[in-house]
């Protein structure tokens, strides 16, 4: 399979970074892009001090014709979708929109109903208000009607009371960022990015609704098998065992439709999220479409400081209140099953060696990594088509992570 490599803005030297350890993972990549038996195709950035240093790629990013990954190629990050919109959410906090213990209900009275009643924006930013999944009949054919998707959010009840605990809530996190923004900003999260962050960091890879005139670079997603052994078999490598529940949180996951291929321009189209439709949508939990290289800059602003330039996008206090901790460690997601701990919007302490509490950001399903380090100034962002194998793809994307952190001196 095709391989690239971008020049990097800087030499590993120039920013103390260790060329044998960025070697070995540049290495790593390309030995698992050209064997292409952990996923199809995928892009890798790495950032210091401001600086990109790593910009790799290759692979297909369509299958089903060997369409390559290029450099201009871009993918559905799935769920580190939600780094960016609590980046946005920690933007409007600085501009004195609210206030981070403030009900949900004083800025959207409709939603104080069913039990989230005293439910608070931390609770929301932190995954601790309880409504992680459904109503079923939000299904993605009203996901870009606003008032539906309101609605469904009110009319939730909690599975727990609000603030009791930690559960991941893939697609209504989204919704109810995106309502709130729209009441505290008058934009929707994607246009609040795209005026507040994209441009001013000079961003072309980096959407949250994507125009009709950059579907060309969108590289396919593809999925792992949700059946019941899969499922058994992922659970026995987190270290727990399934219940009904769990499967019917990940049966929940499940994207792809049974269509008729033929009628298809792509067999792809089958998973909804390589539909032209849907990547015009704001879905803030999991619609964005980007770049690695553009990913990786946001983090580096926010590695350094959430500074660029002269440019400043989050308080000192703002950032240290993000990323401290809303749950205790070793607490158990209950959507999840496993232990992760929450900040306001991004996932503390991502599973590799070397990482802390101030290494962070938002992982997406099928394997997408982006994060910061704010000790290492370091960003990273490994963006691909979906994992093949399950436990072979943790590792590989897991020593990747490792890799960087480690080449910091």
């Amino acid at each position: 399979m095709a391989f690239y490599q971008l020049e990097p803005e800087v030499t590993p030297q120039e920013v103390n970074m260790d060329q044998g350890a960025l070697d070995k993972l540049r290495s790593l990549f390309r030995s698992e892009v050209e064997a292409g038996k952990l996923f199809w195709g995928a892009q890798l950035a790495v950032f210091r001090r401001g600086k990109r240093v790593l910009d790799i790629g290759g692979g297909f990013a369509r299958a089903s014709d060997h369409k390559p990954v290029t450099p201009e190629s871009m993918f559905v990050l799935y769920s580190s979708t939600k780094g960016l919109a609590a980046l946005a959410m920690h933007m409007l906090h600085d501009r004195g929109r609210f206030s981070y213990d403030d009900l949900l209900s004083r800025y959207w009275p409709e939603f104080a109903r069913n039990g989230k009643e005293h439910a608070t924006i931390t609770q929301l930013l932190g995954h601790r208000i309880g409504i992680t999944t459904g109503p079923d009949w939000l299904t993605y054919k009203l996901w870009g009607d606003r008032k539906k998707c309101a609605q469904a959010m009110e009319e939730l009840t909690p599975r727990w009371t609000p603030g009791e605990a930690n559960g991941y809530h893939p697609l209504n996190y989204g919704f109810m960022i995106n309502e709130l923004m729209l009441r505290l900003d008058g934009r929707d999260c994607g246009q609040f990015l795209r005026d507040e962050v994209g441009v001013p960091l000079g961003l072309n890879s980096l959407f949250v609704g994507l125009p009709e005139s950059e579907e060309r670079r969108v590289a396919c997603v593809y999925e792992s098998p949700a059946d019941r052994e899969t499922l058994t078999q992922m659970a026995a490598l987190m270290g727990f065992t399934p219940d009904e529940d769990y499967f019917a949180f990940q049966r929940s996951l499940d994207f792809n439709e049974k269509l008729d291929d033929k009628t298809l321009p792509f067999p792809e189209w089958a998973n909804i999220f390589n539909r032209p439709e849907v990547h015009r949508l704001v879905l803030p939990a999991g619609g964005g479409i980007a770049a690695a290289r553009d990913m990786a800059k946001v983090y580096a602003m926010i590695a350094l400081g959430a500074t660029w330039q002269g440019k400043r996008y989050l308080q000192p206090a703002t950032l240290e209140r993000a990323i401290t901790p809303t749950n205790n460690k070793g607490d158990i997601d209950r959507s999840l099953r496993i232990p992760i701990i929450y900040g306001l919007g991004w996932m503390l302490g991502h599973l590799a060696r070397g990482a802390t509490l101030r290494t962070f950001g938002h992982p997406g399903k099928g394997g997408q990594i982006c994060l910061a380090d704010l000790d290492r100034e370091l960003s990273f962002a490994f963006l691909n088509t979906g994992q093949k194998d399950y436990a072979g793809f943790f590792q590989f994307s897991t020593e990747l992570v490792a890799l960087a952190l480690e080449a910091c001196r």
